[in-house]
């Protein structure tokens, strides 16, 4: 059955409100803990703890989604995402909050992974990357709006924020409970596998971890090294925007390419540009250059998450997909995780600059290790054809 119209803009309207909430808690966590005296440690760990929990809660989802169906379980996931940051201001300790905010990465696993794999379950061929990223789009127009919403209009220490980035999942899960039901669709049997083609589907896990990394470090530091070259906290500003809406207004462009010209050629495509920006960035210094710079940049960056998803789902059956895209969610996030240490560290050591340095370092060994991996695979796949023939040959 194809994805209709409806289910998907269901599917990307839930998803921008689940993202809504996302960005709105990565700001009023962060500023609710500072008005409690909190040290920069607390703060952070207390982030870091969130990504812990969508990262384990992945591995949880397969199993929930067999037993309950993807449409339950993202409900469920969204309601429950909503309770966790409502309770949030309720802690009077740092144990506590970290485990709120990895009890609200857990129920952001499931969330995400099962509404992805209905997305590729039910989208044609030929429609798969488009409709993949029309789902990109709408997690980073809702990210972006609860961010700004975040710093804009919420105090230090409002409870109304969390109030607030509580309903909106909530009401959003339910909404998704209802249009679920109301929509006809078959049964979706999911069956366990253990084969994921970890080698094969290289390419998709590495760009998984890769755009992680650069999401990570980026989010932590691009505003700091621009500051550093002379910008005002406002032009930073704008140019970071300069990034998010290249994110935005390619990702639907690359995917309707990547379904007529092949999403490998288009990734590889991704990849080079994104070389490209880490090499020229630290190079500029002019406003508009350093803003057509990112712009482009964020573009094809923010192109590689679906493209990855839309690749991996081609080359598995479908009882694997559960599985596929919580490894999948799990890895970008141990790479934002990685990302941000590892950015954090050269900067401290090598300057501002090094951040561009250690993420094209990244770059290049994720296609350095898939290049050699898909020359053991090929020489396997040959040694194993010629094999097979031979037998035949002797059996006739």
């Amino acid at each position: 059955m194809a994805l209709s119209a409806r289910l998907l803009i269901l599917i990307c309207s839930t998803s921008a409100c689940w993202a809504f909430s996302w960005g709105l808690g990565t700001q009023v966590v962060t500023h609710w803990l500072k008005s409690l005296d909190c040290t920069d440690t607390v703060i952070g760990l207390a982030h870091s703890f969130y990504y812990f929990g969508v990262a384990a809660g992945s591995f949880a989802v397969p199993s929930l989604t067999r037993r309950f169906g993807p449409a339950h379980c993202a409900t469920f996931g969204m309601i429950a995402t909503g309770m966790t940051i409502a309770t949030f201001p309720l802690g009077s300790e740092p144990a506590t909050w970290y485990l709120l905010r990895f009890l609200t990465g857990v129920a952001s696993a499931l969330s995400l992974v099962p509404l992805e794999t209905i997305v590729s379950r039910e989208s044609t061929p030929e429609k798969k990357t488009t409709n993949f990223a029309f789902y990109g789009v709408s997690l980073t127009v809702g990210g972006a709006l609860g961010i700004g919403v975040g710093l804009d209009v919420f105090g230090p220490g409002d409870v109304m924020a969390f109030l607030v980035g509580a309903a909106i999942p909530a009401g959003a899960g339910v909404s998704l409970g209802i249009g679920m039901w109301r929509i006809p669709r078959p049964a979706m049997r999911i069956e366990d596998t253990s084969e994921l083609g970890w080698i094969g589907s290289f390419l998709s896990y590495g760009t998984a971890w890769f755009q992680g990394f650069l999401e990570g470090g980026m989010i932590s530091f691009l505003s700091l090294f621009l500051i550093a070259r002379g910008f005002s906290s406002e032009m930073a500003g704008v140019l970071m925007g300069a990034t998010m809406i290249g994110v935005i207004v390619f990702q639907v462009p690359v995917g309707w390419l990547a379904d007529r010209w092949g999403k490998a050629p288009l990734l590889l495509s991704c990849y080079g540009v994104v070389a490209l920006g880490l090499l020229a960035i630290p190079t500029l210094s002019h406003a508009v250059a350093l803003a057509a710079s990112l712009f482009v940049f964020g573009a094809c960056t923010g192109a590689m998450y679906p493209l990855g998803l839309s690749l991996l789902g081609d080359r598995l059956p479908d009882s694997a997909l559960p599985r596929a895209y919580a490894w999948y969610l799990a890895i970008e996030c141990i790479g934002s995780q990685a990302g941000a240490a590892a950015m954090g560290y050269a900067r401290d050591w090598w300057g501002g600059e090094a951040m561009f340095a250690v993420g094209l370092a990244a770059l290049v060994a994720v296609l350095t290790a898939w290049l050699g991996l898909r020359q053991i695979h090929g020489h396997l796949t040959r040694s194993t054809a010629r094999a097979v023939s031979e037998h035949q040959r002797q059996a006739a």
